[in-house]
């Protein structure tokens, strides 16, 4: 039982007079029970977990799983009122269906690692639903050979480049969805082992599906997802500035509801994305900071430009990657934005109205060299021996996932986001110094400083930070 229970003594309602009034009876002792009374601690953390966990089932966390069970109602009426989204319950789990209405960087899970991992887990669902509807619920239970040859099948007639299970790299796609979906609870190994199938697809292994999985399946609404897949094309090709769509074909949501998805989502509420949500947010700021901090007990980051939660220490990343000091590719992320603010303040180039920065990945090519040839002591020996153009594909792809960066589109532009612009870091050490022995990263990077700038602050009644981080135009650069 969890520490911070509180614990109250449970008595029968008895009417004393009536036993008083019994001859020769004694009063009968009754035993003193306890039960756990949920503090309003444990409201902030059921609602954490279930925005911050895909699937709180009973098998995989029981504690966490009966947390939520207390505080279901409350929970359900609070997306009702603000984000739109249903909370499923199953006979032993509890999922909120997160709809977004506009492209958002995935946080990606340990297990998917490249697009064709979610290629893997889209057919498994597909074939889940399949075996769902012909069965009625019923024989859930499948060899992963049968799998593999439907699913390998269905894709050569689809459009992309086919899955074909004789290619090792795909079987590591298959094998690291299987083991997504089995974390998930949706998904149990009978007999057998995913990672024998790998080294030699003759193997077998027993599958079966679980109700957790047609709850994925349940959720999906396939013109929202068209209407999603044009938008991301789009935003592939060029990086313009689009308004956002609607969750489905002529269907508005309320701009107060954006607000709430896309600060709950992460990593960021941009001007530039949804100037309508943004002013929405401008108005309702007080409003909106303070629910956050009675429903979830974190902290609303208002600026110019974009807003955010703050959770806890940790700056407005809510529950995807962070950002870590002793990390090479986070140093090379933090000096890599530490000096376009530098390009800023020298003015070699200049925020447009939503505070982004538009480069070319040349430019960024050029910038990450100079880093390197100067900073390059520090990052290990791995990262030595790296080629530049893995590294910068690796560092793109992170500085998506954290909201700092977008792009590169099919002609090479990069957007540089307003977030980047409260990062302004330096090492302890002169890079001379730096003893880069052992392949480990000598030095640590540390903050210099966070600069402010001139922005709009909304008074609040709350505790939120007011304080507005982008891009330094202005006086005030001595902060530590």
């Amino acid at each position: 039982m969890p520490d911070d229970e509180e614990l109250l003594p449970l008595s029968p309602d008895v009417d004393e007079g009536l036993w008083s009034d019994a001859t020769g009876t004694e009063e009968p002792d009754w035993p003193s029970a306890q039960l756990p009374v949920y503090s309003s601690r444990h409201a902030l953390q059921a609602h954490a977990l279930l925005l911050d966990t895909p699937v709180v089932s009973l098998q995989h966390d029981t504690e966490a799983y009966r947390l939520v069970r207390t505080h279901f109602t409350a929970i359900e009426k609070w997306h009702e009122e603000h984000t739109g989204w249903r909370v499923q319950r199953g006979p032993s789990f509890f999922r909120l269906e997160r709809h977004l209405h506009t492209p958002v960087s995935p946080v990606l899970d340990e297990k998917l690692k490249r697009p064709r991992d979610f290629v893997c887990l889209t057919w498994i669902l597909w074939f889940a639903e399949q075996r769902h509807l012909a069965g009625g619920g019923r024989n859930q239970q499948f060899l992963l050979s049968q799998l593999a040859e439907e699913i390998q099948s269905q894709s050569q007639e689809s459009p992309g480049v086919a899955l074909d299970f004789r290619n090792l790299q795909d079987r590591y796609s298959m094998r690291r969805a299987l083991e997504y979906l089995t974390e998930l609870g949706g998904l149990q190994a009978l007999e057998g082992e995913v990672k024998k199938w790998e080294d030699t697809p003759d193997n077998e292994v027993l599958y079966e599906f679980t109700p957790i999985s047609h709850s994925l399946i349940e959720a999906l609404n396939q013109q929202r997802i068209a209407a999603m897949s044009t938008q991301i094309a789009r935003w592939n090709h060029t990086l313009q500035a689009s308004e956002p769509e609607g969750a489905e074909p002529g269907q508005n949501i309320p701009s107060l509801v954006r607000v709430w998805r896309t600060l709950l989502l992460g990593p960021a509420l941009f001007r530039r994305d949804d100037p309508s949500a943004f002013a929405t947010l401008l108005a309702s700021a007080e409003q909106v900071s303070e629910e956050l901090a009675q429903s979830f007990g974190w902290l609303l980051e208002l600026n110019r430009d974009y807003a955010c939660i703050v959770r806890g220490g940790t700056l407005s990343l809510g529950a995807g990657p962070a950002l870590t000091l002793n990390a090479a590719h986070d140093q090379m992320i933090l000096l890599l934005c530490t000096e376009l603010r530098r390009q800023v303040e020298t003015g070699s180039c200049s925020p447009d109205a939503f505070g982004c920065l538009h480069v070319t990945s040349f430019d960024l090519n050029a910038l990450f060299s100079n880093l390197r040839q100067r900073y390059g002591s520090y990052w290990g020996a791995s990262v030595k021996e790296s080629k530049a153009t893995d590294l910068l594909a690796e560092i793109y792809a992170r500085m998506r996932l954290l909201g700092l960066l977008r792009g590169p589109d099919a002609e090479g532009h990069v957007l540089i986001l307003p977030t980047a612009a409260r990062y302004s870091v330096g090492y302890n050490q002169e890079p001379a110094q730096a003893d880069s022995a052992d392949g480990q990263t000598p030095g640590t990077a540390s903050i210099a400083r966070v600069v402010r700038i001139r922005g709009r602050r909304t008074a609040t009644r709350s505790d939120a930070p007011q304080l507005t981080f982008g891009w330094s135009s202005a006086e005030d650069t001595s902060g530590t």
